[in-house]
């Protein structure tokens, strides 16, 4: 099991199988399932986060493609992209030959890219880069709170009960979604979701309210029928997820993995459930061997899903107050290697999709002729973009108590 993930055990409450909202009891009273509070787009609106990652160290140089630099192509005898393939958004860069709808929807203004986006203490570790990732903090050892997490306690402490971040797909709840009093909870496909639960110790306190309930302790009876508000606070929650998965709306999704996860986002948002931070990830960007095929379809999911997402959320008028970041633990070296792949890098792209951001492109454009250790630098600290998330776009307290300079990108 990834560090980065966290163990699922749910359990029965009031006859529906869940987890718990909160790490500890009483966390919650009643209320209702919508989150309310921090930032607003310009019509009143509650903005909403939907974070993509990208597992595995996705090439950016392949995603983000320098087709005016002749050192791309002499690096990349095998994997570099033909110019005439590739989606030119200038003269210096330009997009993967499968993400045709991203430049459209760039051109648009409807994305923005950040190059060279790191933090000041690489590490080609997956397990550590993600754990950096996940809670905004290089240089101190793993804590138990990630930066998404950090949000939904704001949250829920201005609206006790809801539901204010979400899990789309997989069947672990990923440290960036973990909070100091709840963890999201986690919703596999569009049947439903179970509430993840962080440790054995909820399932026990279960079974110990019961046998204490059955003694007569007021305090147990209380907590028991918290237990039971959760449960059909679960089952509101499914019961409304259900019907609004039963409405279509007027575009199109592919049939991939990613396509369903990100088109369940979209009816959740348009039905108005109430969430305002989603998660979903994308695995398989390891690519050290045979990686053109490879990284080619995971482009073309990629591609594919963001752009039927996006052309829904505009095409449902909630495009402006939806932003979308798509990131990666870390970037791939410039040169391919013996095995017609790419080994791990440092700085990598980070793409957002909206109306209300700052389209184009932002910071610095990697000059293959400047490498650090044939890496590209890291030239935009990761820190700074989700500072302006947390407090610009949600409205809410950053996690991390240092300022780091970024561009501004919403």
């Amino acid at each position: 099991m990834s560090p980065t993930a966290f163990p699922r055990r749910s359990f029965l409450a009031g006859g529906i199988r869940l987890g718990a909202i909160g790490t500890t009891l009483g966390t919650f009273g009643p209320a209702a399932l919508a989150c309310t509070g921090g930032g607003q787009a310009k019509d009143g609106r509650e903005r909403i986060l939907v974070v993509l990652q990208l597992s595995g160290g996705n090439d950016g140089l392949n995603t983000i493609i320098p087709h005016g630099q002749d050192e791309y192509y002499r690096a990349r005898p095998t994997l570099g992209q033909k110019p005439g393939d590739v989606h030119k958004l200038d003269e210096h860069v330009g997009l993967h030959p499968s993400l045709g709808g991203l430049a459209e929807l760039y051109h648009e203004g409807q994305m923005a890219i950040v190059h060279g986006v790191g933090h000041p203490n690489a590490d080609r570790s997956h397990f550590r880069s993600m754990e950096i990732w996940h809670t905004a903090e290089p240089f101190k050892p793993v804590g138990r709170v990630g930066w998404l997490g950090n949000m939904a306690d704001q949250l829920i402490a201005k609206a006790p009960g809801s539901l204010p971040a979400l899990s789309v797909g997989g069947r672990e709840s990923v440290l960036s979604m973990r909070g100091a009093t709840a963890t999201p909870p986690t919703v596999p496909d569009d049947r439903g979701f179970k509430l993840a639960s962080t440790s054995r110790q909820i399932a026990d306190s279960r079974t110990e309210l019961a046998s204490a309930s059955r003694k007569g302790s007021a305090r147990s009876k209380d907590q028991l029928a918290f237990l039971r508000m959760t449960a059909r606070t679960a089952y509101d929650a499914a019961d409304r997820m259900s019907k609004m998965t039963q409405v279509e709306g007027g575009v199109k999704y592919p049939g991939t993995p990613l396509a369903k996860e990100l088109r369940l986002v979209g009816q959740l948002i348009r039905g108005g459930f109430g969430t305002r931070i989603y998660h979903v990830a994308l695995g398989g960007f390891d690519t050290h061997a045979s990686q053109a095929s490879v990284h080619g379809a995971l482009m073309q999911q990629l591609g594919g899903a963001l752009t039927a997402f996006q052309r829904d959320l505009i095409d449902s008028g909630h495009s402006d107050h939806v932003t979308t970041m798509v990131f990666s633990e870390f970037g791939r070296r410039v040169e391919e290697n013996g095995s017609r792949g790419t080994d791990h890098g440092r700085g990598n792209p980070v793409m957002l999709f909206g109306g209300g951001i700052q389209a184009g492109q932002h910071g610095t454009r990697p000059d293959l002729t400047d490498l650090v250790q044939g890496d590209i630098p890291s030239t935009t600290d990761f820190r700074g973009l989700y500072r302006q998330l947390e407090a610009d776009w949600m409205g809410l307290r950053p996690f991390g108590a240092e300022k780091v300079a970024a561009p501004k990108v919403v």
